[in-house]
């Protein structure tokens, strides 16, 4: 995991996150991660124009770093400009999707084929692990109809998931014809290393990853979010695009947009959190979320003791009455957080509105500085850990490092600095041209 925070108002936008990775891989369908400080997820996705991106999740597209894929972009984009924040965003997943140098067509074949085999490695882990079947053993019979049966209901539960754009049965049938005979293969090999070798349908449990890895992507791949933020040549204020990329499946480039926010004239000012978001909800709301679920689960046991008291002695419970409840809870919920809301989070935008850009920065770091103690002091992972960068993006002085970490000493390699205004010399003449 990580903790970002991106602040806006309608001088500027300011960006901050830590540094700790997440690195994520599947190995014999069970998923491994590793975590690891002085990542870079801040970045300038224009050399000249005022637009910026953060990355949170998984460090990696489909182990491509995207720290590679972010400025290999960036190097590709030049001096080219778009009129809003969500065309560079259009822009920046097309070139991933179209690029064969970054995602070769061999890799992204065998990419798939091993994508799958993990599929299938799960399905069958997830039934050995089933207590209807382990607690059939040793009855070697009933253990293999046990193991048929829960295979055919992750087949049937499977397909009750929604086929979504831009996948279609097309695509499906298309994976069937190309690898269906390697995957058989693939197959027989699992059930023997991880099923016991049993008898199972090895066509049934290819068409089920199959179908898995089309229908739930999002819960079988590692997913990457992404924030995209600035301005486009066309907007006076600052505006974020956040998405959520869940990598290739065969040559297309899975990704869906998940939330925007454009500053108008009218507005005061905003931040929002990614990732890890308890401390900021916090001090936002003056709750957190585990207060919040708190709440909500002890008001709803207190209603139903409540109502207990209320009902004479032997008396059936009142026909409706989990009904009543939900309405109570869901009313009591409306009610305090509106005033919550406008007793904490209401001021705090008008501040917000209000702030200059070294205190919008100053905010940001110190949300994400919150949030880092408090993983450190609760859990071992530590997952939101590291330095803090910062940047601060503005129209006219365009993408700013407010504070950033160096993997090298800049007074040692002053020639680093001379190629980056080299550059950008260089666009620049190219622009001018």
């Amino acid at each position: 995991m990580t903790s970002e925070i991106c602040v806006m108002n309608r001088h500027a936008l300011v960006l901050a996150a830590d540094s700790a990775a997440t690195v994520s891989s599947w190995e014999n369908g069970r998923k491994e991660e590793r975590y690891f400080k002085g990542s870079n997820k801040i970045f300038q996705i224009s050399s000249t124009e005022p637009v910026g991106a953060m990355i949170y999740d998984s460090a990696d597209l489909q182990r491509v770093p995207w720290e590679i894929i972010v400025k290999t972009f960036r190097k590709n984009l030049g001096a080219s400009q778009f009129s809003t924040v969500g065309e560079y965003a259009l822009n920046f997943f097309r070139f991933i999707e179209s690029n064969r140098s970054l995602f070769p067509e061999h890799y992204l074949r065998d990419l798939l084929i091993e994508n799958l085999d993990q599929i299938m490695i799960r399905f069958l882990r997830m039934i050995e692990d089933d207590e209807r079947v382990k607690s059939l053993a040793p009855d070697a019979e009933a253990m293999i109809e046990a193991r048929r049966t829960m295979l055919n209901e992750f087949s049937a539960a499977t397909e009750l998931y929604e086929l979504k754009a831009p996948f279609t049965d097309a695509d499906i049938q298309a994976v069937r014809e190309l690898h269906g005979e390697r995957l058989k293969e693939e197959a027989k090999l699992d059930l023997k290393y991880f099923s016991a070798n049993s008898p199972l349908d090895v066509e049934q449990l290819v068409e089920l990853a199959i179908q898995a890895i089309f229908r739930r992507p999002s819960y079988f791949l590692s997913e990457t979010g992404i924030v995209i933020a600035g301005y486009g040549t066309d907007e006076f204020f600052p505006s974020y695009k956040e998405f959520s990329c869940i990598g290739f499946i065969g040559e297309r480039l899975c990704f869906e947009e998940k939330s925007e926010l454009r500053i108008s004239p009218r507005d005061s000012g905003f931040f929002k959190a990614f990732a890890t978001t308890a401390m900021a909800d916090t001090f936002t709301m003056g709750f957190g979320p585990d207060v919040y679920a708190t709440v909500r689960t002890h008001l709803r046991s207190t209603l139903h003791d409540f109502a207990g008291k209320l009902k004479g002695e032997g008396d059936a419970e009142p026909e409706g009455m989990e009904q009543y409840v939900n309405d109570a809870i869901t009313d009591h919920t409306k009610k305090w957080t509106d005033d919550v809301y406008e007793k904490h989070a209401l001021p705090l935008r008008r501040v917000i509105g209000s702030l200059p850009l070294d205190e919008m920065a100053s905010l940001a770091e110190t949300l994400v500085m919150l949030e880092s103690l408090k993983e450190k002091v609760t859990r071992p992972s530590e997952s939101v850990s590291g330095p803090i960068d910062v940047a601060i993006i503005t129209r006219h002085e365009g993408f700013v490092w407010a504070k950033r970490k160096l993997y090298f000493d800049p007074k040692l390699n002053s020639r680093f600095f001379l190629r980056q205004k080299a550059d950008y010399d260089h666009l620049a003449e190219h622009d001018d041209v």
